[in-house]
C-alpha cells in the first residue's frame, strides 16, 4: 500500500511554484495522478512540503520525471536537482 503525500499540500506547492492561486489548485487531481505513478520523491523544509517530483512510467521499461516543483521560497538551493537525482 502506498502512502500519498498530502494532496492539498501538494496542490498548494504546485500553485506556488507555477504561479496560480491555491484556490485554482485541484487537490483531487493529485490523488488520481499519484495512484498511477511509479513513485514520487518529496523534499521538506521542516514539516512543510517544499519540493516534489513524480516518476511516471509507461507500464513497461520506461520511466520519466514529471511535475517537478520547488516552492519559490526554496529555489536556487539545489532541491530540484536533488529530487531529480534521487528519482
Amino acid at each position: 500500500m502506498s502512502v500519498f503525500p498530502d494532496c492539498a499540500e501538494l496542490a498548494a506547492l504546485h500553485a506556488a511554484a507555477f504561479g496560480y492561486t491555491p484556490e485554482d489548485a485541484d487537490a483531487g487531481q493529485w490523488e488520481r495522478v499519484l495512484s498511477r505513478s511509479l513513485c514520487w520523491v518529496t523534499a521538506h523544509g521542516g514539516p512543510a512540503l517544499v519540493g516534489f517530483v513524480n516518476v511516471a512510467w509507461d507500464g513497461g521499461q520506461h520511466a520519466f520525471l514529471l511535475d517537478t516543483a520547488v516552492h519559490p521560497g526554496y529555489v536556487r538551493q539545489g532541491i530540484g536537482s536533488g529530487l531529480e537525482h534521487l528519482s
